[in-house]
């Protein structure tokens, strides 16, 4: 079993403003990708930002170890901006994201609605000896749970109030060793994440920016 875990940042909400003339296209991305992709393709270039390939063709997601520090720092003053008001950034969730789950090449489960990147640290948590079951990736809404046994991780996908966002398939069965290669590669990119942050915690008047826009601390 190939298991990949990949950190990703959303488009920000703020490039889709700057969009409202340009028709959304029909149907889902996983239905129409093509189109839905030029369509991703042209916020992020609309918003300033460098033209680049979303983890899955069509969706929103783009991984974090693609991002420049200059769109970073672009990226980082859209997620405070606020709707109203600049959001001070020690009262700030994460930027948007999450951890994408591709089985053998296939994705199959995305971050959902409001998730942030600090949802990695919900990965490293199933992997801990005190996780034995329960919900997690809490950040997003709605949220899968997950059952551990000795040698695997089982995900559900299934909210009787809220429909997943797609790929999320019903349910995943995780080899427990894949997936514990796959979160420390994944890890490696976050670290490598925060240090970019990090580079912004001067002009954002913090000791390290991450701490806030990463791993979600407050």
């Amino acid at each position: 079993m190939d298991v990949e875990l990949v950190p990703v940042l959303e488009i920000p909400i703020m490039a889709q403003r700057r969009l409202q003339e340009i028709q959304r296209p029909p149907a889902t991305f996983q239905q129409n990708p093509i189109e839905w992709d030029e369509y991703q393709r042209q916020l992020l270039v609309t918003a300033g930002f460098s033209d680049y390939q979303r983890v899955i063709q069509g969706c929103s997601f783009v991984r974090a170890d693609q991002w420049s520090l200059t769109d970073l720092r672009m990226l980082v003053q859209n997620h405070l901006a606020g709707d109203k008001e600049p959001i001070p950034i020690k009262e700030s969730c994460a930027l948007f994201g999450g951890c994408v789950l591709i089985v053998d090449g296939v994705p199959v489960l995305v971050p959902q609605c409001c998730s942030t990147i600090a949802d990695f640290a919900s990965w490293e948590a199933v992997l801990t000896p005190q996780f034995t079951s329960g919900p997690f990736c809490l950040e997003g809404h709605p949220g899968p749970e997950a059952v551990k046994t000795d040698t695997r991780l089982i995900i559900t996908c299934e909210d009787q109030d809220e429909s997943f966002d797609q790929p999320a398939q019903p349910k995943i069965e995780l080899e427990i060793v894949a997936l514990a290669f796959a979160t420390e590669q994944a890890k490696q990119i976050m670290d490598a994440l925060s240090d970019k942050i990090d580079f912004l915690s001067t002009e954002l008047g913090v000791a390290k920016a991450s701490h806030f826009l990463v791993w979600g601390k407050s």
